[in-house]
């Protein structure tokens, strides 16, 4: 069977279509029978049937449409959200806030008790290993510099004092 056959087949069965109420300009929802599909137009209640589409197609005010086949670009999609994930995970594992277990918003004395708390957990003399050791500091001295750089980027605001009315008497 050629494919012009059998695409016209699937048009005749309403096979691999989607079905449009001219009516109403709306996709048609499809059941789907044992043999038979329906689909109904959940605006008019329109309704066409895939035995009675020759006899119906005049008069059932429906428009068939080909269901594209996304196959192809269903593995792209996937295949690109994949590397997105991984992506992220290495951008997570690189942060240097989720490595000492504190917020970006917690103040400095914070992170630094954090710090010092892994220290003692994670040196090598009490037993930590060198990598995990290396690690930390590493991470701590991110946030150190990263800090550092926001203060010096951040202008200096001038106080502005409010003057000092006299008081009145009783």
């Amino acid at each position: 069977m050629s494919a012009a056959v059998a695409t016209s087949w699937n048009w005749r069965t309403l096979e691999n279509v989607e079905v449009e109420c001219t009516h109403c300009g709306v996709r048609m929802t499809s059941q789907a029978g044992p043999r038979i599909k329906y689909f109904r137009c959940d605006s008019c209640r329109r309704w066409v049937s895939s035995t009675y589409t020759e006899v119906f197609r005049a008069d059932a005010k429906m428009r068939t449409h080909p269901v594209k086949d996304t196959g192809a670009a269903d593995e792209r999609f996937l295949a690109a959200k994949g590397k997105l994930d991984a992506w992220m995970a290495a951008l997570e594992e690189q942060d240097p806030h989720q490595v000492l277990g504190v917020s970006p918003r917690d103040p400095l004395e914070v992170v630094r008790t954090r710090f010092r708390e892994l220290a003692l957990e994670r040196h090598p003399d009490r037993g930590g290993s060198e990598a995990q050791m290396r690690e930390l500091n590493l991470a701590y001295e991110k946030i150190l510099r990263h800090r550092e750089r926001a203060e010096v980027r951040q202008p200096v605001r001038p106080v502005v004092r409010a003057a000092v009315l006299p008081a009145r008497g009783r």
